[in-house]
């Protein structure tokens, strides 16, 4: 006997939420505060310092590095790009998208809303066509904004949004902070490749 689909109510509640956000106050506004949201969120945590970058991915090994402990373990590809093999998120869309066959209506808006230009997406170095879906304006922003409260042998870091999958396999790629950072597309394309998320760290002097 085969399995029904279960839905997880948490995971409809959230994406219902951002549907209705979308609704009633427009996709720059429900941009913006899913983006408030984030950062606010990542304002809590303590802040943590590293004697070493190899100390910083040691951390990350054992989920014990604050982006770790909200996005998995991302690894290191060389020349401070990372790739993340499976979305946070990823649970909740399949979930979601298994009982009604898509996600909700405006979420495509909502996601070309999310890549304009704008001073938060400029802060976090976010957005910028690496935008696949809405919670990427969750987890972009947060990853950059829990950087902000990390430091490297008593340095500060930032973090550069460069690319994202969506799970249709799609590839967002955000030529701004590719160049900005230093990277190249071709990189970011190849680190796609095996995982759905691409970022750079880069340790400011």
């Amino acid at each position: 006997m085969t399995e029904g689909k279960i839905l997880d109510i948490a995971h409809i509640s959230f994406l219902d939420m951002i549907k209705i956000m979308i609704t009633l106050s427009g996709a720059a506004s429900a941009k913006g505060t899913l983006i408030r949201n984030a950062i606010k969120t990542a304002e809590k945590i303590p802040e943590v310092s590293y004697a070493s970058f190899d100390d910083y991915l040691a951390a990350i090994e054992n989920a014990t590095n604050p982006i770790a402990m909200i996005e998995g373990k991302s690894s290191h590809q060389g020349d401070f790009v990372f790739g993340l093999k499976n979305c946070p998120f990823g649970p909740s869309i399949k979930n979601y998208t298994e009982v009604f066959g898509k996600l909700p209506e405006g979420f495509g808006d909502f996601t070309v809303e999310f890549n304009k230009p704008g001073p938060v997406t400029d802060r976090y170095c976010v957005g910028e066509g690496a935008g696949v879906s809405p919670f990427c304006a969750v987890h972009q922003p947060m990853r950059s904004a829990f950087a902000e409260r990390i430091k490297i042998d008593g340095k500060n870091i930032k973090i550069y949004q460069l690319g994202c999958k969506s799970g249709s396999g799609k590839k967002g790629f955000a030529e701004k902070w590719i160049e900005e950072s230093g990277n190249s597309k071709d990189v970011v394309d190849k680190v796609l490749d095996e995982h759905m998320c691409c970022y750079y760290l880069k340790i400011l002097d």
